[in-house]
């Protein structure tokens, strides 16, 4: 991050970061002592910050009195309009996810293949008998021409704390990597970190009852592992602590230690099939732009 900008910790700086939001300007604001700074992600930005900083200066402060309630509704539905178009991709994943969710808590989750709308979305078409599930080989997925079902588990969520734990992770991590890459490169990396996640589980553990983001946000992890290991100078502020985390996760699954403590099911293989897609294309994404830049700079 490049620093723009130091001022006394009493001044407000909310007018400055809505025009920063609206101009699609990521910033973040630190504290130390008396002071705060102001820091911008990209050098370019450095400039338009310094000059929308001291303009604000002249205009008039915000009456703390006036329109409080709305200002509290208003705030958040701006926020969110603005989120939107700044990450198109990242928004409708969530917004589906949830539409998704909540058609399928409609036609009810027990037993799973009770919802119609779920029974299309998991890997292998499946039929009961009696207490018996019978799921259907990926050849036959495959020929069968329902290809969808390699990427649409992504979809599926079995409880609320299943979806909002996945979706919090999406929207941290996707929010940064589609404004780095663009949303068309951001797709790719969404389709191909579930359908890594989904094959991998598929052959690890044979067909079941999966679902979820989690190997996706896995995927979105080691994506910026690896970018932030082949160009250091485009981080993305993930902390080290939640890689540690991540990954000590992931080990702690496939010894068995988190089915002994009850947390219920875990997708290992789709945990560990999001992540490997993740770090290959970070790597070479990562590469890449280090070697624009290296390009770029005056012989």
């Amino acid at each position: 991050m490049h620093k723009a900008f130091k001022t006394n910790v009493e001044e407000d700086l909310t007018l400055l970061r809505e025009y920063l939001f609206s101009r699609n300007i990521d910033h973040r604001i630190s504290e130390s002592g008396l002071y705060q700074t102001l820091w911008v992600f990209r050098l370019e930005h450095v400039d338009e910050a310094i000059d929308a900083h001291e303009k604000s200066k002249t205009l008039p402060a915000k009456n703390p009195q006036g329109s409080t309630s709305v200002a509290l509704i208003a705030a958040p539905l701006m926020r969110l309009l603005r989120f939107i178009p700044m990450v198109p991709v990242t928004s409708s994943l969530v917004l589906l996810s949830i539409l998704v969710f909540i058609c399928a808590q409609g036609g009810g989750l027990s037993p799973p293949t009770s919802s119609v709308l779920l029974s299309k979305l998991f890997f292998s078409p499946v039929t009961s008998v009696g207490d018996q599930f019978y799921f259907v080989s990926l050849d036959r997925v495959i020929s069968s021409g329902e290809w969808w079902r390699l990427i649409t588990p992504m979809f599926v969520h079995f409880s609320w704390t299943h979806i909002i734990f996945n979706l919090l992770w999406c929207v941290e991590l996707g929010k940064k990597i589609e404004k780095r890459i663009g949303y068309l490169s951001f797709s790719f990396l969404l389709i191909f970190s579930s359908l890594s996640s989904n094959l991998i589980q598929y052959f690890i553990y044979g067909p079941s009852f999966f679902g979820g983001l989690s190997g996706v946000v896995y995927g979105l992890l080691g994506f910026c592992f690896a970018w932030e290991k082949m160009d250091p100078h485009k981080k993305f502020d993930v902390p080290k602590a939640l890689y540690i985390f991540m990954f000590i996760f992931l080990a702690l699954g496939f010894s068995g230690l988190v089915d002994l403590l009850g947390i219920g099911k875990i997708a290992n293989g789709a945990h560990l099939g999001g992540l490997t897609f993740g770090l290959l294309l970070g790597f070479l994404s990562g590469a890449a732009s280090r070697l624009r830049q290296v390009s770029r700079r005056p012989k």
